[in-house]
């Protein structure tokens, strides 16, 4: 499995086109963090910006600014690349020869592609984070959302590394919708369409999974302790039905695809 793993991960970073969306990834990310410097004000659900910014409190507000080019094109862009690449060259047929069972292949790809997603998480993290304490405003203390307290430094570090990991646990959903459409339609261009639709769809339409559209929202609804029982359960149920469907549709392939 760890070579099958490593192998996954490899072909990632060699396709030509995720090391373009890796290079648009970081770009978007310094351009943003620039335009919260220009206009340093934030808001917790993305309607009244009435958040003073600072060095401490400064990430956070930057990632929202590159959520929605994150969800809706960078991500779905790269799952389904590792999804349906042996749909799309044709190669299905060779696991026959490999010594690995059938299932291990779409678990070593969902690793890869999870370690991935938290690579990019964890460079927005420290960007944003460097940007931050370079060129924001000094402050000893800050507060977030419906927390009573003041964070201090470390502690404003803290809840903001627990923020992006948030964010990577709900891009992990992304992961799963684009696993089972990657699985049932082997066109690429078709699938990642198809994908960007059912997350506009889902988002925008059915209230549990607004989730997915509102990433920075439910980052400090979880760590207020005020996000809906709704949003565990739909996140649980999206990780773990995405990943026993996926299963079930790659067990279920012809290897003379």
């Amino acid at each position: 499995m760890k070579r099958l793993i490593a192998s996954e991960f490899q072909r990632i970073f060699e396709n030509r086109r995720n090391q373009l969306l890796l290079a648009f990834y970081l770009g978007m990310i310094i351009l943003m963090c620039i335009f919260r410097y220009i206009s340093p004000q934030g808001s917790y659900d993305g309607v009244d910006y009435n958040v003073a910014l600072n060095r401490l409190n400064f990430s956070p507000f930057a990632f929202y600014e590159i959520r929605v080019e994150l969800v809706y094109l960078i991500l779905p862009i790269l799952f389904i690349s590792s999804i349906n690449y042996e749909q799309s060259i044709g190669a299905f047929r060779m696991y026959v020869t490999r010594p690995y069972k059938k299932y291990e292949f779409i678990v070593s790809k969902w690793a890869a592609l999870a370690i991935t997603t938290f690579m990019l998480m964890f460079i927005a993290f420290i960007i944003s984070t460097i940007f931050g304490y370079m060129f924001m405003p000094n402050a000893l203390s800050v507060g977030f959302y419906k927390i009573q307290h003041k964070f201090s430094m470390s502690g404003a570090l803290l809840y903001t590394a627990k923020f992006f990991i948030i964010q990577f646990i709900i891009a992990l959903c992304v992961l799963s919708i684009s696993s089972i459409i990657g699985l049932v339609i082997s066109n690429s261009i078709i699938s990642i369409l198809a994908v960007i639709a059912a997350l506009v769809g889902l988002s925008l339409y059915i209230k549990p999974f607004e989730f997915l559209d509102k990433t920075t929202k439910y980052g400090f609804h979880v760590l207020s302790g005020t996000a809906p029982m709704s949003f565990y359960i739909t996140l649980i149920i999206t990780l773990l039905g995405g990943l026993l469907v996926s299963i079930f549709l790659w067990q279920r392939k012809d290897y003379l695809y």
